[in-house]
């Protein structure tokens, strides 16, 4: 377990680099003559590179989340991702946090808010959501395979666009509790769930901008809450 440490110089950090207006979307890093070497996105302006490893090994936060954390990021607008950003350090609080089950309570909450759907669809999407609570308290969801495959069969009983992107959200989850590589399963998730809950929107099309708006700053307080309460 590693757990958050070295928060002062992280918020020193993320500080000078809002200061430098330092964030940009849609770009990893790339140096420049400002005061903190460059610009670049969420992560970069933690790492200066695309590998967000050196922000888990001197702040101890984790890849799964900063993935996570990278992709809301992206779909804000330029002021809005610079105060998510810059809340980061007040969200983690000090040393010594585990950090290292946010992404699933995350994930359970994004599932969570996709919009009503399909008897069929939701019967896989529940099971998802009580493996994602478990994984979330620290135990063991044994299930989680059987739920992907249960959301196979999602996929083929879906008869309309949001059906089929609900059970793409709960597959997406449900694969990242035995991914090689959990973080970018649970990026994938994340996003997948995002569409899934925008995709509906569209279905409504008055509605979309508003509901896009509303998931996007959504995501942003429910991880920022997440790793404030760890």
């Amino acid at each position: 377990m590693t757990l958050t440490k070295n928060t002062e110089i992280l918020r020193a950090e993320v500080a000078a680099h809002i200061a430098a207006d330092a964030l940009v979307r849609g770009s990893y890093w790339k140096p420049s003559e400002n005061a903190v070497g460059g610009q670049g996105c969420f992560i970069s302006c933690l790492t200066h590179s695309d590998d967000p490893t050196p922000a888990f090994e001197r702040f101890g936060l984790p890849v799964a989340v900063l993935r996570i954390a990278e992709n809301i990021f992206e779909s804000l607008p330029s002021a809005e991702g610079s105060a998510f950003f810059a809340a980061l350090p007040d969200a983690v609080g000090r040393d010594g946090k585990d950090l290292s089950r946010v992404h699933w309570g995350f994930l359970a909450a994004e599932l969570r808010a996709l919009p009503q759907t399909t008897d069929a669809a939701q019967a896989v999407i529940d099971p998802v959501i009580d493996g994602m609570d478990l994984l979330f308290s620290g135990q063991q969801w044994t299930a989680a395979r059987a739920a992907a495959y249960a959301a196979d069969a999602a996929y083929a009983a879906a008869d309309a666009y949001a059906a089929y992107a609900a059970a793409y959200a709960a597959r997406a989850a449900a694969d990242a509790a035995y991914a090689a590589d959990a973080a970018y399963a649970a990026y994938a998730a994340a996003y997948a769930a995002r569409a899934a809950a925008f995709d509906a929107a569209y279905a409504a099309r008055a509605a979309y901008a508003a509901y896009a708006a509303y998931g996007r700053n959504r995501q942003r307080d429910t991880l920022l809450a997440l790793i404030a309460a760890a």
